[in-house]
């Protein structure tokens, strides 16, 4: 599954990489993550409940930043080993300058679920992709405006 999206940060590149780069912001911003814990320089694991339909499935994630070129770039390599199904993926981030002060947030995402939940579940999986895909960017923008406004404090 690949998603491409834009979406307009209210606020300078800098305080959207900021936002980007503290785990307080990512864990509330980040629909169903229960936990987000950095235990190396760049690496991450985290614990998430993913609505699938009517259930919902919880996966931990190991999640490696790489290829970073702060403030306008990073990829992100994710993957899970959890029961249901077990995953890959690689979200690939650009920030770029936007009109009034606003920061462009380019993503490039891309999964592949194995197991019988990516076999039976794909069009689900899509689904609950790209709903957890627009609540995070909207969530993002409103913690890093937050985020922005008690830096200015």
């Amino acid at each position: 599954m690949r998603l491409s999206e834009n979406h307009v940060l209210p606020v300078p590149p800098a305080s959207a990489w900021a936002a980007l780069n503290d785990l307080a912001v990512l864990r509330d911003a980040l629909p169903g993550c229960e936990s987000l814990i950095e235990i190396a320089r760049d690496e991450f694991v985290g614990e998430i409940a993913v609505p699938l339909g009517v259930a919902t499935s919880r996966f931990t994630l190991y999640i490696l930043r790489r290829d970073v070129d702060a403030p306008r770039a990073c990829t992100l390599r994710f993957e899970t080993r959890s029961a249901p199904a077990s995953g890959t993926g690689e979200a690939a981030l650009r920030l770029a300058p936007a009109d009034a002060g606003a920061t462009t947030l380019q993503a490039d995402i891309a999964v592949d679920v194995e197991g019988l939940l990516g076999t039976l579940g794909a069009p689900a999986i899509e689904l609950a992709a790209r709903r957890m895909a627009g609540e995070f960017f909207a969530r993002l923008g409103a913690a890093a405006l937050a985020r922005a406004a008690r830096a200015a404090a």
